[in-house]
């Protein structure tokens, strides 16, 4: 049941950007050979090497969440590198390295994301080089300025990369989970009654803030509240697969908004940067990537503190919580398959918060 106060990282992007941190300088270097390949310029080269991310997760393969946090990296790594070679004004991630004139943005942000796949998928470095001999060769430039974009590129994405050592991503996917039971309490739900999807996501250092406790919102309501009673009894009416009063409308958006969050607003991110200039979209996406995976870090921290659970468990069992007006439904099914995390709070509303202050 989608309990409302789930809006609370809606901050969190408002400490996003840029922040300076500092660490010791990583040794990853090198380039593959480079052959001719198609050229792809402005935003559409740092959503080329974000969709690889993506695919390279996939491959491994890991939980898209775990890829999310290396996508993030590399978002900040192409802009940091960007924003050197065009010495824009913009308070850098973790460095603004020193760039020859005439260098090629396009090549520097590149290299930073190739130098950050090599670290991040180390099983995959025949792939890695493959796509960074298309990509690179591609860049409309001369070999002086590929160069030159080339050792800006190396030096930002090894400065995020020393930022980032520590902050807990390759932690064993069940950190933080001790099964639990009981009335309120999560646990796996039909139909493949999996593990609980990336518990240790809770503990991953957020980009640009603290602590995702900041944003923990109170508490769900009790079993035997008010406002448990009407969402349990809402949610049994219009959440459920048959015999519904929920409208056609209802199940058309129900529907729209079940993919990730991550990637729904991810992608929405990219499209919006698609008309920008190469450094405002480095920048728009760095921004808007981290703020997804921010708020997708306090989320998580909340879901496995509070462990709530899930509607088609609460309704199955609705005679063990201890409230007389919220009847059991032993076979009742939800028209959309639960995922494997604890109800509260909703993702999706989480994750789409910021983008109201990204609008403004």
């Amino acid at each position: 049941m989608k309990l409302r106060s789930c809006s609370f990282a809606a901050f969190s992007i408002v400490a996003i950007l840029f922040a300076m941190t500092s660490g010791p300088k990583s040794q990853l270097s090198g380039s593959a050979p480079v052959t001719p390949g198609s050229a792809l310029t402005g935003p559409a080269v740092l959503d080329d090497w974000a969709n690889r991310f993506t695919s390279l997760g996939a491959s491994v393969p890991e939980n898209a969440l775990r890829t999310q946090v290396r996508t993030t990296i590399a978002q900040l790594a192409m802009f940091d590198a960007v924003n050197a070679v065009l010495d824009g004004p913009y308070r850098p991630f973790a460095s603004k390295p020193a760039s020859a004139p005439g260098a090629s943005p396009e090549a520097a942000a590149i290299h930073a994301a190739y130098i950050v796949a090599l670290n991040e998928f180390p099983t995959k470095t025949a792939t890695i080089n493959s796509a960074y001999n298309t990509s690179i060769a591609g860049v409309p430039a001369s070999p002086e300025a590929i160069a030159d974009g080339i050792v800006v590129g190396e030096a930002a994405a090894n400065a995020v990369l020393a930022a980032r050592v520590g902050d807990h991503r390759n932690d064993p996917e069940l950190e933080g989970y001790t099964p639990g039971s009981g009335p309120g309490v999560w646990t796996p739900t039909p139909p493949a009654f999996a593990n609980p999807q990336t518990p240790f996501l809770q503990f991953v250092t957020p980009f640009g803030y603290d602590d995702p406790s900041r944003f923990r919102p109170p508490a769900p309501p009790a079993l035997n509240s008010r406002t448990y009673t009407i969402n349990y009894n809402e949610i049994k009416d219009l959440g459920r697969a048959t015999e519904t009063s929920r409208t056609a409308e209802q199940s058309a958006t129900a529907l729209f908004w079940s993919p990730s969050a991550s990637a729904l607003w991810s992608a929405n991110v990219r499209s919006l940067a698609g008309s920008m200039d190469l450094l405002a979209a480095a920048r728009f996406e760095a921004i808007g990537i981290a703020a997804v995976t921010n708020a997708l870090i306090a989320c998580w921290d909340a879901k496995y503190t509070y462990m709530f659970w899930r509607p088609v468990t609460a309704i199955r069992a609705g005679d063990t919580d201890g409230n007389s007006e919220t009847e059991p439904d032993p076979a009742w099914t939800p028209f959309i398959v639960t995922p494997s995390h604890p109800e509260y709070p909703a993702a999706h509303s989480t994750v789409g918060s910021p983008f109201g202050l990204l609008a403004v």
